[in-house]
């Protein structure tokens, strides 16, 4: 006999009342399952039993007619083969109905398992798929059938799409429940409540769709079998491609999560030294944190807020001499070829002179790929041309490439003096901001329902940067190869740019904190108060009689050392601080300069908008020069987002004499190039007040 692994029963809900959502990532599961042993050679046993088809075909029914009815069961039991996969596909167009009782699907399932004894395998498991709705169901052979799973030794793993993870008080351990519902019927919460007690009955595990692959196999990553993209190139080339997974990585070492060694010891340090001398502080005093770094962190549980997801997809960057590249950079788990859709001979044929053209100037095609939704991160791909011949066309080798972030500077704003008193939201906004930085990662309260099982306090698969990301493969590396001398380690560790690298603010961090500092901004407007520069004049004035010229020189001196704008003479110091701006050198810094002026720039207009008689000369002349401004630093999203709200504004307060000045002088939002049709209907809808 051929001695295998494992014999897998798998349990699906066809009825007619199941969801569809149910239905559709069920089966997807089970495909996924079966690829998957496919790939990894494994001499695994499956079948299938169908629950709530019109017909009835089982072994238990032709022994007995009136026993498991409305169940189908698949003709055998046998190894997992891309056959079995298509008549998978087919066996599932079952004609369903709205009857059948999942009892009765584990039932058949364990007499397929008696027959597979013969095959000597390792373990036997059953997979049951059930939506367990508001339809009633018999449970009259409840306990015969579970005494019978836990006497044979027989796994039951069931799995449904409403399942939620919270911590079990008492141990700590990873609990499922089913996710509340208020319009959940008594016979729904019965169904729930027989389920939840298979848990406690025959030692099943109770999970959602994404555990029920983990609790089958140990995956790490995944990527989708086969994807279709549009690949342009320019403004006129356009190719339909088809990617193909090639190569996929199968490592069998696992690395173990310590925090520390067995006999290390950790201590907290009380003290700390200033300019050699040794200062202690009390332990109430003292709060929990970590060092990155020569940098003390404080802990909170503060939530990291995720980025919005890209669109899945291919996108053209540039071309590079293959030379350029080293193959050091090349990164993955996954080699995908892309070749030309099948039917489509126009994207064939430009594939072909593309492939050939690439292989002649010895260039690869640089760009990026967002796999799915949920693989939302860009990675940097490389594209290599393959030589077609006589049995393979032309194709495309892609290989991801390791990159780091372009971060920009970012800064934040003078808060008051001792003497103002801060409001609640002012020093809560304070806190949020101080929050916000903490580069700690995220601790999620345990009894929330979580649709993972672990509660994962350091995930190292899901750090926020990519650089650290870096660090862990380079510790991962420096593990696993003690032995052999790594010179590009020392010298990557000789580098002085390499804290620089290594140790920059996670980008989704640093958009938290950009946040948090513009409601911090918006809560402490700061007003620039020349009362004091106007007493001290007047004093000096007094004093000594200066020349002319003197008092003229001071005079531009003061207006040089402006630093903010004020609502005596905002134009005059709007432009002063523009010309600070320009002076800088740096192209970052500069951009951020001006982001920072131009939000004073709008508080000051909105405060002078607000006052009960407007000066609609000066608000015109400050409205012009700082729409210039954003002209000029490209800053058009800033000023249309801006006008909006001088319009909403204007319509709640009705001012019609300023709106007249916003049309006269043509204020209204920005438009990139010449306008077009759609630009001028749209500007025609802004000054339509």
């Amino acid at each position: 006999f051929l001695y295998v692994q494992e014999c897998l029963i798998i349990v699906l809900d066809v009825r007619q009342c199941a969801s569809e959502e149910f239905k559709l990532k069920s089966v997807k599961c089970i495909a996924e399952i079966i690829k998957d042993k496919i790939v990894g050679s494994r001499k695994d046993y499956v079948s299938f039993v169908l629950v709530g088809a019109e017909r009835t075909m089982n072994d238990l029914n032709e022994k007995d007619e009136n026993a498991c009815l409305n169940v189908v069961q698949y003709p055998c039991t046998q190894l997992c083969t891309w056959q079995l996969l298509l008549s998978f596909y087919k066996f599932i167009n079952e004609t369903s109905s709205d009857e059948g009782q999942w009892l009765d699907g584990l039932a058949v399932a364990m007499s397929l398992q008696e027959q597979a004894v013969v095959l000597k395998c390792q373990r036997q498991r059953i997979l049951l798929f059930f939506d367990f709705n508001h339809m009633p169901q018999q449970y009259e052979d409840y306990t015969n059938i579970t005494n019978n799973l836990l006497m044979s030794g027989i796994e039951l793993i069931v799995s449904t799409h409403n399942i939620v993870y919270i911590d079990n008080a008492e141990n700590n351990e990873p609990q499922a429940i089913f996710q509340a519902s208020p319009k959940a019927s008594s016979l729904e919460l019965d169904n729930q409540k027989h389920a939840l007690q298979l848990v406690s009955h025959c030692n099943a595990s109770l999970c959602n769709f994404k555990e029920a692959l983990g609790s089958i196999f140990k995956i790490t990553n995944r990527r989708p079998w086969v994807w279709n993209a549009k690949l342009h190139i320019g403004n006129t080339i356009s190719l339909s491609l088809q990617g193909i997974i090639a190569m996929k990585n199968e490592r069998f070492l696992k690395l173990e999560k310590k925090w520390a060694e067995d006999n290390e010891q950790v201590s907290r340090e009380e003290h700390y030294s200033v300019k050699g001398k040794e200062i202690s502080v009390l332990p109430e005093e003292l709060i929990d944190g970590y060092m990155l770094g020569g940098t003390a962190v404080p802990y909170d549980d503060t939530l990291v807020e995720p980025e919005p997801a890209h669109p899945p997809g291919l996108h053209f960057v540039g071309f590079a001499k293959r030379s350029s590249i080293p193959d050091a950079y090349f990164c993955g788990d996954s080699l995908y070829m892309l070749v030309h859709q099948k039917g489509n001979t126009t994207s064939a044929r430009k594939l072909d002179a593309l492939v050939k053209a690439m292989l002649l100037q010895k260039s690869v095609i640089v760009g990026w790929k967002i796999y799915s939704a949920k693989l939302n991160k860009p990675r940097i791909v490389v594209l290599l041309p393959q030589e077609p011949t006589e049995t393979r066309p032309a194709a495309l080798y892609m290989l991801e490439m390791s990159y780091q972030h372009q971060l920009q500077f970012w800064d934040f704003p003078a808060l008051r003096t001792d003497k103002t008193e801060c409001s609640t939201e002012q020093l809560d906004a304070v806190d949020k901001l101080i929050d916000s930085m903490d580069l700690e990662c995220t601790l999620k309260n345990s009894q929330q329902p979580r649709k993972q099982r672990q509660n994962d306090l350091l995930p190292f698969d899901q750090l926020p940067s990519i650089h650290e990301q870096n660090v862990m493969d380079v510790l991962e590396r420096k593990v696993l190869d003690q032995n052999r001398s790594d010179k590009q380690f020392e010298l990557m560790l000789r580098d002085k740019n390499f804290v620089d690298k290594f140790w920059r603010v996670p980008e989704a961090i640093e958009q938290t904190s950009k946040h948090a500092a513009k409601v911090v901004k918006a809560l402490f407007p700061l007003e620039q108060s020349h009362a004091w520069l106007e007493k001290l004049k007047a004093r000096e004035r007094e004093e000594n009689e200066l020349p002319p010229v003197k008092q003229e020189q001071e005079e531009s001196n003061s207006d040089i050392a402006i630093d903010c704008i004020g609502l005596v003479t905002p134009a005059q110091d709007y432009k002063q601080l523009l010309q600070k701006v320009r002076s800088i050198t740096n192209t970052t810094q500069k951009d951020a300069q001006f982001q920072s002026t131009a939000a004073q720039m709008r508080l000051v207009i909105l405060t002078l908008l607000d006052r009960k008689k407007l000066n609609l000369v000066e608000l015109g002349e400050l409205l012009d020069i700082y729409r210039k401004s954003c002209l000029e630093f490209n800053s058009f999203a800033e000023y249309n987002n801006f006008a909006a709200e001088l319009k909403q504004r204007a319509t709640e307060r009705d001012l019609q004499e300023f709106w007249r000045i916003m049309v006269d002088q043509q204020l209204g939002p920005l438009v990139l190039g010449e306008p077009t049709l759609d630009d001028e209907i749209r500007l025609q809808a802004y000054y339509e007040l």
